[in-house]
């Protein structure tokens, strides 16, 4: 038996960030690219638009900085500050939550564990 706490971010009722969005935010700066951090996430490109329209929304900031390929086509993407800020905030706090949701069901369920 453990703990499972999911971590999420709202505003106004609205869901804008959470452990998808913080991961196709990881993938974007890792892969350069919106269309192929969402293809590793197995998700459409239209959702992950969404998912960052959503966050810019619900922010008011910009969060993926967006720009367009050559004559070849293409383009590529990159957080913009407030998205980096908003991603490092996110892991930090849930790293924060994870570690205190395991002390404090250790401290509760530890008699009846099996």
């Amino acid at each position: 038996m453990k703990e499972r706490i999911k971590t999420k971010l709202e505003k106004d009722g609205t869901i804008f960030f959470g452990p998808g969005v913080e991961e196709l935010f990881a993938l974007i700066k890792e892969t350069g690219s919106v269309r192929d951090a969402s293809e590793k996430m197995g998700m459409s490109y239209s959702k992950a638009w969404k998912m960052i329209g959503i966050c810019e929304e619900c922010t008011g900031k910009k969060v993926v900085e967006r720009s367009k390929g050559g004559d070849g086509g293409g383009g590529s993407a990159r957080l913009t500050p407030a998205g980096e800020a908003l991603l490092d905030a996110f892991t930090s706090f849930e790293k924060d939550v994870q570690e205190y949701a395991r002390k404090v069901f250790g401290r509760h369920f530890e008699q009846i564990e099996p």
